[in-house]
């Protein structure tokens, strides 16, 4: 599993460290799924709320079929959670529509 981590400004290493870890725990049951994990914050500059990071999450699955999720929260971390929590169960979905007759279906395995 390949993690890509972006961001406008200065990456803290225990940040990245933190988010590294927090992919591998919220994905640790469906990771022979995931090839490639792309993670990217960006900042509004001229928000009228106090939502202004935004976290954006890309996911390859293993038949290269991508899956996008963008969150808006207060700060990174809250951003992390709630994309991963959408992630986590857009995977399950995925998965589970291939287990409808009790064997994987080519719309995973391609």
């Amino acid at each position: 599993m390949n993690l890509v981590l972006e961001a406008g400004g200065v990456i803290e290493p225990e940040f990245k460290v933190f988010v590294q870890n927090r992919v591998q725990f919220s994905l640790k049951k469906l990771f022979w799924l995931v090839h490639k994990i792309k993670v990217k914050y960006s900042v509004e500059v001229h928000s009228r709320t106090a939502c202004n990071q935004i976290c954006s999450i890309e996911i390859q699955t293993v038949n290269c079929r991508p899956i996008e999720v963008s969150i808006t929260a207060k700060d990174q971390r809250t951003a992390l959670e709630m994309g991963l929590r959408k992630i986590h169960k857009l995977l399950q979905k995925t998965f589970h529509q291939s287990q409808q007759y009790g064997r994987i279906s080519r719309r995973i395995l391609r």
